[in-house]
């Protein structure tokens, strides 16, 4: 079953290309009707069902049953066939193409077999007499049967090939395709990136990246470079080791802050990941730095204001009991007196409230100064 398979899907094949325009394969069937004197010459393919006639020499039909083809007694015979009388042949006798029209009486034919050893078809000759074939004639019918098996494994490779080929430029045309959107994505970023190698070259950068070379270090960045040699010293170290983390296929990441002079102080998070192939290779590491000082700045603030509410909370505790404290006190004597109070009551009183107004007005003004104006409503 599995060899008929096999068979069956080369025979498939092989109708799969157009054969009946091919000038050698019709100049084979001419040449095995010439040189056996037959007036009947065909290369014939059989199937499941069907044996087709594809290319031949005064032969009407292109495709007939199977079980009545000539075809399927010349694939099951390891060699040449030859039949001088098919009359005479049990397995021919009743044969509609014998007993009937077109009365075929004698017929040869060699097996068309692949490299692979599948029987595809078979190359024959037939005439309306009985008749023979010499050695001479027998040995050029399976030089040409050997001749029409090269020129179908040309022709299936030369499909194969096309049909590679037409794969192969679609499959680049979509990797071009992918290419500009990852590199359009690549040059887009804000991001300073660069791919490095197992040895720390520049493979490849964005503008970002490149931008920012030539703004702090005045240098121009170009693929095969070094990068270590544009990284701040005291942070040479901890490149390596992160750096090397990233080529053994773990991700790393390290943030801090670098004083940068014109540019001024620069928060960064930096992020190594392993690059790799479409083999799933590693091939060295993508280098990512963020720029995040807006957000450093806005914590730092935010911690101090934090800072300040605490003080603010302090003041609240602690100065205003003082003066919260005298002016409570100073009530009580008041109302005890029924609300008639010496001058020196409602001096200290004055006093304290004065005291509390200070305090007040200087917990505010700490609070102005601490508070975003943006982050109020309204502004």
């Amino acid at each position: 079953m599995i060899i008929e398979d096999l068979r069956l899907q080369a025979v498939r094949e092989t109708l799969d290309i157009d054969l009946e325009q091919d000038k050698e394969l019709h100049g084979i069937v001419e040449q095995a009707s010439a040189l056996t004197n037959m007036p009947y010459a065909v290369i014939s393919f059989s199937g499941s069902e069907t044996a087709f006639l594809k290319l031949k020499n005064g032969v009407i039909e292109k495709s007939i049953s199977r079980h009545l083809s000539f075809c399927l007694y010349v694939i099951l015979h390891n060699g040449t066939i030859t039949i001088d009388d098919t009359l005479l042949d049990k397995r021919f006798a009743a044969n509609p193409m014998v007993c009937e029209d077109p009365g075929i009486r004698f017929f040869a034919g060699v097996p068309l077999t692949s490299k692979t050893g599948e029987k595809i078809g078979a190359l024959y000759v037939m005439d309306f007499t009985p008749a023979g074939l010499d050695v001479h004639q027998q040995t050029m019918l399976n030089l040409l049967a050997g001749q029409v098996v090269k020129i179908l494994e040309f022709k299936a490779m030369a499909k194969l090939l096309a049909k590679k080929q037409a794969e192969l430029k679609e499959q680049k045309k979509l990797n071009n395709e992918a290419n500009i959107r990852l590199r359009s994505f690549f040059e887009s970023s804000t991001n300073f990136q660069v791919l490095l190698g197992k040895y720390g070259e520049v493979i490849d950068f964005n503008k970002t990246a490149y931008s920012f070379i030539q703004t702090v270090h005045k240098a121009e960045l170009i693929r095969g470079d070094q990068l270590i040699k544009y990284l701040a010293p005291d942070f040479v170290t901890t490149f390596i080791q992160l750096y090397s983390q990233a080529l053994e296929g773990e991700k790393a990441f390290v943030e801090g802050c670098t004083d940068y002079e014109e540019m001024g102080m620069i928060w960064w998070e930096a992020a190594f990941e392993t690059a790799r192939n479409d083999m799933n290779e590693i091939i060295g590491v993508s280098y990512l730095i963020r720029d995040v000082t807006e957000r450093k700045l806005k914590e730092q603030k935010i911690i101090a204001q934090n800072a300040s509410l605490l003080r603010v909370a302090h003041i609240q505790a602690h100065e205003f009991r003082a003066p919260l404290t005298s002016i409570m006190g100073l009530m009580s004597l008041i109302k005890e007196n029924d609300y008639h109070a010496p001058k020196e009551y409602l001096q200290l009183l004055e006093q304290a409230v004065e005291t509390l107004d200070t305090t007040i007005r200087h917990i505010v003004g700490n609070i102005d100064d601490t508070v975003n104006p943006q982050l109020v409503p309204g502004n």
